[in-house]
């Protein structure tokens, strides 16, 4: 996936958002994401240092073109933290099940 695909599938499969609105978040206007998204310009690192922080990703997803996209969480408490790694055990127990 190419970078104008990848800021298409965080912008409506991640975010959920119009242009417009993914626009507004990354100060920049409609129709530059639009073109990014079309392939017809694409974005400085500034944009996509923006477009990472506000889709929780790391630049290296958008950046390299075989990078899995690896979500980031920031800013969260040790309960939280320990929340989170049960249910990633969970799923990861479930996901071995299903496989064998």
């Amino acid at each position: 996936m190419d970078i104008a695909d990848k800021i298409k599938f965080l912008r409506t499969n991640i975010l959920d958002l119009s242009q417009d609105k993914f626009a507004k978040k990354i100060d920049v206007t409609r129709s530059t994401i639009n073109n990014w998204e079309q392939g017809l310009s694409t974005p400085t690192i500034a944009h996509i240092t923006m477009i990472a922080l506000v889709c929780n990703i790391t630049t290296d997803y958008l950046i390299k073109y075989d990078h899995p996209l690896e979500l980031s969480v920031r800013d969260i408490n040790d309960e939280e933290y320990q929340i989170l790694t049960q249910i990633i055990n969970y799923f990861n127990n479930v996901n071995k099940g299903n496989n064998e």
